[in-house]
């Protein structure tokens, strides 16, 4: 297992992600679990375990596959709000798309009811951040075999 080091990036909205680089091969899979990663305290065996399952996703077959492990600063109030507002954004663009295909098929009475449908169902699958959330953010790429191979993970722990 090769470090390539570890940099801070900061993302949307001011949050700052501490970012793990890692290449590895097939035979330090098990290693994996030997990873520490600091910032995500007492959830790191959570963290490692989204690592591994990351890396097998990827079946890289004896390829490099590198890694990169970015899990951020504990948000603030002021970020898990901005990132709320940006859910209900997306679950009301969504429900207005819904319902606006349905009426043009069908007709408004239909469309109205399927629009408030894919709201709710939008606001049920995507998840709400509260201050104090850490976010974890792992991407994996593998290059050879058929082609690069890229795949990317995220984890919400919650306070």
């Amino acid at each position: 297992m090769k470090f390539e080091g570890t940099f801070q990036y900061i993302g949307n909205h001011g949050i700052v992600f501490n970012v793990s680089q890692i290449t590895l091969t097939d035979n330090e899979r098990g290693r994996l679990r030997e990873l520490h990663f600091g910032e995500a305290k007492a959830a790191h065996y959570e963290v490692n375990s989204k690592v591994v399952e990351v890396y097998d996703k990827m079946l890289a077959k004896g390829l490099p596959c590198m890694m990169m492990v970015g899990i951020s600063k504990p948000l603030t109030r002021q970020q898990g709000d901005t990132l709320n507002a940006q859910r209900t954004k997306v679950a009301n663009l969504a429900a207005a798309a819904f319902a606006s295909a349905t009426s043009y098929v069908a007709t408004p009475y239909v469309g109205a009811p399927v629009g408030v449908g894919v709201r709710m169902y939008a606001n049920q699958i995507l998840p709400t951040y509260h201050a104090g959330d850490v976010l974890v953010s792992i991407e994996a790429q593998v290059n050879g075999g058929i082609g690069p191979q890229r795949t990317a993970s995220t984890l919400i722990i919650k306070t």
